[in-house]
């Protein structure tokens, strides 16, 4: 969940400090991002998915701090 949450918009960008290959991994395989490069130079984006449920997570956080 933090790395779907670090991401800012749908452009490609470098992954947070600390983010495995397994958990890039796992997030394309439930289809929330797509990868691409390879090690250092590795790039993820959100997919439509992957965006629809950052945003409804947000919206669901909002609303418990009322």
């Amino acid at each position: 969940m933090v790395l779907l949450h670090s991401a800012v918009g749908l452009g490609w960008q470098s992954p947070p400090k600390g983010t495995s290959l397994k958990t890039l991994s796992e997030a394309q395989e439930q289809g929330f991002i797509l990868i691409r490069g390879e090690f250092q130079k590795r790039q993820f984006r959100l997919t439509e998915k992957g965006f629809e449920h950052v945003e409804h997570d947000k919206r669901r956080l909002e609303a418990r701090k009322l």
